[in-house]
């Protein structure tokens, strides 16, 4: 009678482990939280405050300065800028944006001063949304790695190309532009076939990435890049995925070669001086274009960052597609 009393009296002991949840030793984890919440807070007003108002005064004072007749090409290479700026980081395609979006203004801009354009613009944008995309962690040294080498040797090799075919006649701009639509197309339709039938299997660990393959998706990205300023996103992340590596570090991999790439591709076109023979440019819409893109890029990253994998490569595709249709049909 005694022990079973003495066993009811021990018996709420338990209870009090309730209690642990208030104990001091959770607090630690709680200020962790919290400093990470203020960092992230202080970088969003960053990003979505102070960096578009900055570049929305550059791009009304380049208005306000710009004769009236390059106004409407301003306000609508703008627009073009922020669409591009926010796909580059969210899905990776900057140029395949970029440069479709400046062959529909009206006056229309010159396809190659828009090719080489998008490749200089590249260099001086990237690499901040490169640099986002790399404190959210969504970077793989291994697969930067290649993609740097074959998109250097792609890119560069390029703008050479498509000088000696437009030289010879062999296509003409409106055919290599063509072309690297096609491409596009058919690795986007290859894409959604793959995924619809349920093939690309678990994402690719990250020791087990083919170097040698990973090189020639950047080889063959970057050379469509170097020929026509477009293609690197389009292709290269595409095929990345086709590969069965994560969206997310295909994106912010890329974005971190493609700095490089457009470097290479630039320096092509810059020792190529045929390359730029007939060109007609444009420099009012340099200023807009470079604001423009700058200003939506940091969101962009977060964007992609909450996306799950299928519907990040859905949306990579589908944009990729409906963008080099135009293209591919009317050739311009």
């Amino acid at each position: 009678m005694t022990e079973s009393a003495g066993a009811s009296a021990q018996a709420p002991v338990p209870a009090q482990k309730a209690d642990l949840p208030s104990a001091p030793i959770e607090r630690p984890g709680l200020r962790e939280r919290f400093r990470a919440a203020s960092g992230l807070a202080k970088l969003g007003v960053i990003a979505v405050i102070l960096i578009p108002l900055l570049c929305i005064v550059a791009i009304v004072v380049t208005a306000i300065l710009a004769p009236a007749s390059e106004r409407p090409p301003i306000f609508y290479a703008s627009i073009v800028a922020v669409v591009a700026g926010l796909s580059s980081t969210a899905i990776g395609v900057y140029g395949g944006v970029l440069v479709p979006g400046l062959l529909l203004i009206r006056p229309p801009i010159d396809p190659l001063f828009a090719a080489a354009l998008s490749l200089f613009l590249q260099v001086l944008v990237i690499p901040i949304g490169a640099g986002t995309h790399y404190r959210l962690g969504n970077f793989s040294r291994r697969l930067a790695v290649p993609l740097i080498i074959g998109g250097v040797a792609g890119s560069f090799v390029g703008p050479f190309v498509s000088s000696y075919l437009r030289g010879a006649a062999i296509l003409s701009k409106d055919d290599i532009a063509r072309v690297v639509s096609g491409m596009i197309v058919i690795v986007g339709i290859l894409v959604l076939t793959t995924l619809r039938m349920g093939r690309l299997g678990a994402v690719r660990d990250e020791a087990d990435v083919p170097f040698a393959r990973i090189t020639g998706i950047g080889g063959l990205a970057g050379f469509a890049s170097g020929i026509s300023g477009a293609g690197w996103g389009p292709i290269g992340v595409k095929l990345l995925i086709l590969t069965r590596i994560d969206p997310r570090q295909a994106i912010g991999s890329s974005l971190f070669a493609r700095v490089f790439m457009a470097s290479a591709a630039v320096l092509a076109y810059i020792i190529s001086a045929s390359a730029f023979k007939g060109i007609v440019a444009d420099w009012w819409i340099v200023v807009p274009l470079v604001a423009g893109s700058i200003g939506p890029m940091i969101p962009g990253a977060f964007v992609v960052s909450r996306l799950g994998r299928e519907r990040a490569t859905v949306a990579i595709t589908l944009l990729s597609i409906s963008l080099a249709l135009p293209t591919l049909i009317f050739g311009h």
